[in-house]
Protein backbone atom coordinates (compact mmCIF):
# COMPACT_ATOMS: atom_id res chain seq x y z
CA UNK A 1 0.00 0.00 0.00
CA UNK A 2 1.14 3.35 -1.32
CA UNK A 3 1.61 5.89 1.57
CA UNK A 4 0.56 9.05 1.27
CA UNK A 5 0.44 12.60 3.57
CA UNK A 6 -3.87 13.65 4.26
CA UNK A 7 -3.67 16.99 2.74
CA UNK A 8 -2.60 15.15 -0.83
CA UNK A 9 -5.13 12.65 -0.19
CA UNK A 10 -8.56 12.54 -2.45
CA UNK A 11 -11.84 13.97 -1.74
CA UNK A 12 -14.27 11.36 -0.27
CA UNK A 13 -10.98 8.84 0.71
CA UNK A 14 -11.22 6.73 3.60
CA UNK A 15 -7.97 6.66 4.93
CA UNK A 16 -6.19 4.98 8.01
CA UNK A 17 -3.62 6.73 9.93
CA UNK A 18 -0.40 5.63 10.62
CA UNK A 19 1.52 8.33 11.48
CA UNK A 20 1.09 11.63 13.55
CA UNK A 21 2.96 14.69 14.66
CA UNK A 22 3.38 14.49 18.65
CA UNK A 23 0.98 17.43 18.90
CA UNK A 24 -1.44 17.40 21.75
CA UNK A 25 -4.13 18.97 20.01
CA UNK A 26 -4.45 16.16 17.36
CA UNK A 27 -4.79 13.71 20.17
CA UNK A 28 -7.47 16.05 21.83
CA UNK A 29 -9.15 16.16 18.14
CA UNK A 30 -9.42 12.21 18.22
CA UNK A 31 -6.96 11.73 15.57
CA UNK A 32 -4.08 9.23 16.24
CA UNK A 33 -2.31 5.93 14.42
CA UNK A 34 -5.40 3.63 13.69
CA UNK A 35 -7.97 6.17 13.74
CA UNK A 36 -10.12 6.03 10.14
CA UNK A 37 -10.40 9.44 8.34
CA UNK A 38 -12.61 10.67 5.55
CA UNK A 39 -11.65 13.60 3.37
CA UNK A 40 -14.74 15.75 3.03
CA UNK A 41 -13.31 18.70 1.91
CA UNK A 42 -9.87 20.12 1.13
CA UNK A 43 -10.48 24.35 0.77
CA UNK A 44 -9.24 26.16 -1.78
CA UNK A 45 -5.95 28.97 -1.35
CA UNK A 46 -4.31 26.66 1.55
CA UNK A 47 -7.35 26.34 3.42
CA UNK A 48 -8.23 23.67 6.02
CA UNK A 49 -9.06 20.17 5.26
CA UNK A 50 -12.72 19.27 6.35
CA UNK A 51 -11.98 15.71 7.98
CA UNK A 52 -14.76 12.57 9.32
CA UNK A 53 -13.39 11.10 12.37
CA UNK A 54 -14.11 7.05 12.72
CA UNK A 55 -17.40 7.74 10.98
CA UNK A 56 -18.59 9.95 13.71
CA UNK A 57 -17.74 12.80 13.73
CA UNK A 58 -16.11 16.41 11.65
CA UNK A 59 -12.72 18.13 12.24
CA UNK A 60 -11.31 20.38 10.47
CA UNK A 61 -7.23 20.60 10.59
CA UNK A 62 -4.92 23.27 9.14
CA UNK A 63 -3.28 22.63 5.68
CA UNK A 64 0.31 22.02 7.51
CA UNK A 65 -0.73 19.09 10.06
CA UNK A 66 -2.38 17.44 7.31
CA UNK A 67 0.92 17.60 5.44
CA UNK A 68 2.34 15.58 8.15
CA UNK A 69 -0.17 12.99 8.80
CA UNK A 70 0.49 9.47 7.01
CA UNK A 71 -2.38 7.70 5.72
CA UNK A 72 -3.07 4.50 3.72
CA UNK A 73 -6.14 3.77 1.77
CA UNK A 74 -8.58 1.65 4.26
Amino acid sequence: METINLYSASKKGTYLVLSVPDVQLLANLGIGVGTQVAVHNRYALGGPVLLRVDGVYYVAIGKEFAKRIEVVNA
